[in-house]
């Protein structure tokens, strides 16, 4: 299932989970049909299909690994980041060359990134808990986090109070200690207060819990002043930059490496030079056939060599339509693939096609979900737009890496997200405020109302996979005024 949601006023932004196959590869076609109202002009005449292209921009990376509090403290569980970390750092305190520095980094970096993944976890179960009043199961809980986190961040600490005593302190490998750290006791705070604002009006019965976790965030607080860290001090526009930089950081140790291909643009070279040569050899043996027909400067003569030069190109025209119809893989506007960074190996292929699509040539489902049914003159009214974006991915198995089962990474799962910009969409958009004045229905006076003007653009994404009968579709309005998205509504009709 993708997931919409809005990125700022002027992106949304969708995320899609696919699991990393083991032996055998899969494939999901997803579709985006982006429809736009017809006083936005945003068509083929005013935007080419290759300007709205980078419209859609996309990363793909490992989903965090998905390990819980316990499996992190467990000393035998040999995918933990923790325990690797642990025996990482007792080898380099006997030798400080024993383990590569990258090796070091990479697991600190997960640390953190599963720290983040089981908070959010916990925080969705504790909220669900509370929705449902269940105060015995969620004191419980609450208690198990403050404990276990408590053993985390100190086991963390003791591992960088270790490396203070052998590593100088601008040492990249200490560094790395301190930013680990420092992220940790940030996620581990704004938990607390999370947990907190979640969890007190349930009453007393949490009272001694509730009282830890304010303390706790108090305490993380104080420590990063205390230990100098960029984020203990009180400028809180510092501290969320900080932040963001720390999550990019940690989570670049999930990012994947984008390679893209150079084949699209052969291969439209090559159908270009096919269409032309094709189109040409039309002119020209219509010229002979003028040649030898009719008298060399003929009013027939001229009038053949003209019709030549008109149909060649439009034989251009024809043709590349053509291609596009039968090869529509081979005429993919983007081919990339999402490379390992360890191994270098693919772990997800991707092909992208964009269009300009008539709306009555849609699809029946798509041109049924779209419909308004509360508009029974909409026949009558200036057709929609419509962007067609369609994305092939292929996820290639793991044994393709030549890793054992035993070795497979931690990493099992690939995550594709993709910003759609909506700038063009604002630009013919009309003064978003507007004042309205209407009959008081309380009083006999005129009431004053401030109203905005806003539009709406219909989004139907369809994930498809022929192979595993999977065909899912999802339709979104997105209200926009002149500054930006205003909200993102599911509709029911998918």
């Amino acid at each position: 299932m993708i997931d919409l949601r809005k990125h700022s006023s002027r992106h949304l932004e969708t995320k899609l989970v696919l699991p990393i196959p083991e032996t055998h590869k899969y494939e999901r076609e997803i579709h985006y049909y982006l429809f736009s109202p017809p006083q936005l002009y945003v068509n083929k005449s005013t935007y080419s299909e290759e300007r709205m292209l980078h419209k859609f921009q996309s990363h793909g990376r490992y989903s965090s690994p998905e390990l819980t509090l316990e499996e992190l403290l467990d000393e035998d569980n040999l995918i933990s980041p923790l325990t690797l970390l642990k025996r990482y750092t007792e080898s380099l305190h006997k030798d400080i060359a024993s383990v590569s520095e990258r090796t070091v980094i990479h697991e600190l970096q997960t640390v953190a990134n599963a720290v983040r993944h089981e908070n959010k976890a916990a925080l969705q179960d504790c909220k669900d808990m509370a929705r449902l009043g269940m105060k015995t199961d969620l004191n419980s809980t609450l208690e198990d986090w403050y404990r276990n986190t408590l053993v985390i961040q100190d086991t963390i600490r003791g591992m960088l109070e270790a490396m203070r005593g052998k590593l100088a302190e601008e040492d990249r490998l200490l560094v790395a200690y301190l930013w680990a750290d420092e992220a940790v006791s940030l996620l581990n705070e704004k938990q607390a207060i999370d947990l907190y604002m979640a969890c007190s009006h349930l009453g007393e019965e949490l009272h001694d819990i509730l009282a830890l976790l304010l303390s706790f965030s108090r305490d993380e607080a104080e420590y990063r002043n205390h230990q100098n860290y960029v984020s203990g001090g009180d400028n809180p526009e510092l501290i969320q930059y900080r932040k963001a930089a720390l999550k990019k950081w940690t989570q670049s140790a999930l990012y994947l490496v984008p390679q893209v291909s150079r084949w699209p643009m052969r291969v439209s070279q090559i159908l270009a030079g096919t269409a032309a040569a094709v189109a040409m050899a039309f002119a020209t043996f219509a010229s002979i056939f003028a040649e030898k027909t009719y008298l060399k400067n003929s009013t027939q003569w001229v009038l053949i060599v003209i019709i030549a030069y008109v149909f060649k190109d439009r034989i251009k025209e024809w043709l590349r339509t053509f291609f596009n119809a039968v090869l529509p893989k081979m005429m993919a506007d983007e081919i990339s693939s999402f490379l390992s960074p360890k191994s270098n190996s693919k772990i997800c292929s991707s092909r992208i096609r964009l269009h300009y699509e008539q709306a009555k040539d849609l699809p029946a489902k798509i041109k049924e979900i779209r419909m308004d049914k509360t508009n029974p003159f909409k026949d009558m009214l200036p057709e929609e737009n419509v962007l067609h974006y369609v994305r092939n991915l292929v996820m290639h198995p793991l044994t393709n890496h030549k890793i054992e089962r035993e070795k497979f990474p931690r990493e099992n799962n690939f995550t594709l997200v993709t910003r759609i910009r909506l700038d063009d969409f604002l630009k013919e958009m009309d003064d978003p405020k507007d004042i309205v004045f209407r009959m008081d229905p309380n009083a006999d006076e005129l009431d004053q109302l401030n109203s905005e003007r806003v539009y709406h653009l219909h989004l139907v994404i369809r994930e498809l996979s022929a192979k595993e009968s999977l065909d899912i579709y999802s339709h979104y309005t997105i209200v926009l005024n002149k500054a930006g998205i205003v909200r993102i509504e599911q509709m029911n009709d998918a």
